[in-house]
């Protein structure tokens, strides 16, 4: 099943919503027009492979007996911030009201697509790990704003973008810069997800996140560090770099 088949019936299906093909043009479009009577969208379809040499590279491992090792750093790269751009520069040639919705959907495959997906949403959200060390219960987790991201360069033009795995993983990203916001969290793309929904504003008041807001310059990561131990009463707070490891290994088949 190709990705807009599959984006396709996961929105008539999974969210009840009604879904029309935008014809191609000559003009940049986006793929779908979705609505349901109440709320409407513009989606565009991205699909973004792993690097394909890591596919090579296994090969070439098993072939020599060997067991064969994935790190990634899940700092955002710029070849998948392009596609979020190019997604939303289609939404927005296209959009004509102000109430649509505006939604990149972007489905990730091949080897180590997990990775990719964290990377993505690290550009989006502009994202790092803060860990406190002031007390063993003190926060350790995500703290958003923390670099330059997309959904505040993107704030008038971006309410979310749906990032998806090829075993069926889902988590779709909430700007809680667009002025959509509120409205958005309340239509039927979010309210039909009980899990899989990043938005940095209910995280923080559970506790679940940190937050960097206002005038800080995010070229100066030291500066960062300050605000963020002024605004949550801590001085013991440092930004760990996180990897996504994966070890494989090919187990011989033998014949019964």
């Amino acid at each position: 099943m190709d990705t807009e088949t599959l984006v396709k019936r996961t929105l008539e299906e999974h969210f009840n919503l009604q879904v029309e093909k935008i014809p191609e043009s000559d003009k940049r479009t986006p793929d779908f027009f979705v609505f349901n009577g109440i709320n409407e969208y513009l989606i565009e379809v991205k699909e973004k492979e792993a690097n394909p040499e890591l596919g090579e590279a296994r090969e070439e491992a098993f072939s020599r007996g060997e067991i064969f090792e994935i790190s990634e750093a899940l700092a955002t790269k710029s070849v998948l911030q392009n596609v979020v751009r190019d997604g939303r520069r289609q939404i927005k040639a296209h959009v004509t009201d102000d109430l649509t919705f505006r939604v990149v959907w972007v489905h990730c495959t091949g080897l180590a697509y997990d990775a990719l997906l964290e990377q993505i949403i690290t550009g989006l959200y502009g994202s790092e790990t803060v860990v406190d060390f002031s007390s063993d219960e003190a926060f350790a987790g995500t703290c958003y704003y923390f670099g330059f991201s997309q959904f505040f360069k993107y704030r008038d033009s971006i309410d979310a973008v749906m990032v998806t795995g090829r075993k069926g993983e889902a988590t779709i990203c909430v700007n809680n810069h667009s002025p959509r916001y509120e409205s958005f969290k309340a239509s039927v793309l979010v309210q039909s997800m009980p899990v899989g929904v990043r938005d940095p504003i209910y995280e923080e008041k559970e506790g679940c996140a940190f937050i960097v807001e206002g005038e800080v310059d995010r070229n100066k990561p030291n500066e960062v560090l300050s605000y963020l131990k002024e605004k949550y009463k801590t001085d013991k707070l440092n930004v760990m770099k996180m990897r996504h490891m994966e070890v494989h290994m090919a187990v011989p088949h033998r014949e019964m």
